[in-house]
């Protein structure tokens, strides 16, 4: 008990300093990226690190508390842009899939059971369970995909800040009352709570944000609260978040990550090119802002994408489902595009 509580501290502190240095530094998304870097690094140090479950669980409903507090009216206008939207995510994650499951096996001869699910974008855990039943071999697959997430997080803040003018998370007014807000608060907190673990319980993905958000959406927009999480606990959440993220890497051995390295990172390059074109149409098409949909496109985790457009201050709403809808669809292409074995 007193080495998992040591290792769990370790891990918090690590991505608390991280995050910090980051932040310090003025770098974007500095507490998410921050406490990733931190964690990964030591855990590719052989550092001892852990994470409970529970902690992730409470990080995810802090996020979508705050998040569901920015849920505006004008995503409910956008939502009839959404179909058109959805087509084009359709053909985004075919081609990311076609595309990168073929560099990989032509260019890098990594073998097709291997290739097509290293290739396929975000499930990690479904993944995992049906490359099981193939004859991929599942630790590259598993080190290609946090590789995967490990860039995406890390990069998008900084590639559409490049070339994409986005509004920035907005400021966080105080509580001008904390006392006065606590029974408030107290019923945001629950009823979030209580949104979110009934999302996980349906399996939805990235049930518990999603579902506090919903919670959270509902309560600020009919009125019912009106404050919202105070600052250092947002970026509390955001730290374990990247210390999830990083954990990852627990394990892993600096020559399996030299040997997956260049191929991961050339197969994100292609993803997040082809995605990139698919975004740039549906900004022409649609009239909507070429960051959001780009990270609605892009090839990661339903909570880590919906995290770093909130940290940029991106419709949320709009990048979570459309997360939401693409997991569910690979599940099905992904059963029906697993090669057999033998």
């Amino acid at each position: 008990m007193m080495k998992r509580l040591a290792a769990t501290a370790l891990t918090f502190l690590l991505a608390a300093l991280g995050g910090g240095l980051f932040a310090l530094a003025g770098l974007p998304a500095a507490w998410l990226m921050g406490a990733m870097t931190a964690v990964a690094g030591g855990a590719l140090g052989g550092l001892k690190l852990r994470l409970p479950s529970p902690l992730g669980t409470a990080a995810f409903i802090l996020l979508g508390i705050s998040m569901g507090a920015g849920v505006t009216p004008d995503t409910l206008h956008q939502m009839a842009s959404w179909p058109l939207s959805m087509a084009l995510l359709a053909g985004s994650v075919m081609a990311c899939l076609y595309a990168c499951s073929a560099w990989l096996e032509r260019v890098h001869r990594w073998d097709p059971a291997t290739a097509r699910y290293a290739a396929v974008p975000g499930a990690l855990g479904a993944v995992l369970v049906l490359a099981a039943e193939s004859r991929a071999d599942l630790p590259r697959v598993a080190l290609a995909q946090s590789l995967r997430l490990f860039v995406l997080v890390a990069a998008m803040p900084w590639l559409l800040d490049l070339v994409s003018s986005t509004p920035g998370l907005p400021p966080r007014p105080a509580l001008s009352d904390p006392a006065g807000a606590l029974p408030e608060l107290a019923v945001l907190v629950g009823v979030s709570a209580l949104a979110g673990l009934l999302f996980q319980r349906l399996r939805v993905p990235g049930g518990v944000l999603l579902g506090a958000m919903l919670g959270s959406a509902v309560l600020h927009g009919s009125g019912l609260v009106d404050h919202r999480l105070p600052g250092w606990l947002l970026n509390a959440g955001f730290v374990v978040t990247g210390a999830m993220i990083g954990s990852r890497f627990a394990g892993v051995t600096l020559a399996s990550l030299r040997a997956a390295l260049r191929p991961s990172l050339e197969s994100v390059a292609l993803a997040l090119a082809l995605s990139s074109a698919f975004a740039w149409a549906g900004a022409w098409m649609l009239g909507l802002p070429f960051g959001q949909l780009w990270l609605a496109y892009a090839p990661g985790g339903v909570e880590a994408m919906t995290i770093v457009a909130f940290v940029l201050g991106l419709d949320t709403a709009f990048v979570g489902t459309h997360h939401v809808v693409r997991f569910a669809g690979l599940g099905f292409l992904a059963r029906w595009w697993q090669p057999r074995r033998g």
